[in-house]
C-alpha cells in the first residue's frame, strides 16, 4: 500500500523532473501561490518571481541527483528532508540540503515552503 510519506517523496523527484525537463505548467501547478522559496544565498522568493525566472530561462535546471530524502506527515502538513546535486545554468553545481513543506489544499498537495542551504 501507498503511503502518504511515499506519495511526498515521489511528488518531490517527479518535480525534481519537470524541471529538468522544462515543464514550467506543472510546476506552477504545483506550487502554491503563497510559496515562500529561500535560496542558498538567503534571498527569498515568491512564486510568481521564481516561475518567471524558470521561464525566461534565467534559471535552467539542467541536471538534479538525488543523495537522500525522507518524508514526515503532520496531519495535512508533510515536511521533506533531503539532499542533492543540482546542475544549473549550464554546468553550477550545487550541493544542496533542502526542506520543502507541503500542505494538502482541495485534495492536492501544494509546495508552500522550499528553503535550501549549502550540503557541505
Amino acid at each position: 500500500m501507498k503511503t502518504t510519506e511515499n506519495e511526498i517523496l515521489q511528488l518531490s523527484l517527479d518535480k525534481f523532473r519537470w524541471k529538468t525537463e522544462g515543464k514550467i505548467d506543472l510546476v506552477e501547478n504545483l506550487f502554491d501561490d503563497t510559496l515562500v522559496f529561500v535560496h542558498i544565498t538567503g534571498y527569498i522568493t515568491s512564486k510568481k518571481e521564481w516561475i518567471s525566472q524558470m521561464r525566461s530561462k534565467s534559471f535552467v535546471y539542467n541536471k538534479i541527483e538525488l543523495k537522500e530524502h525522507s518524508a514526515k506527515m503532520y496531519g495535512d502538513t508533510a515536511v521533506l528532508v533531503g539532499k542533492a546535486k543540482f546542475t544549473v545554468n549550464g554546468g553550477s553545481v550545487y550541493h544542496l540540503v533542502y526542506t520543502e513543506i507541503y500542505n494538502k489544499k482541495a485534495e492536492h498537495w501544494k509546495l508552500v515552503n522550499l528553503h535550501t542551504t549549502s550540503g557541505h
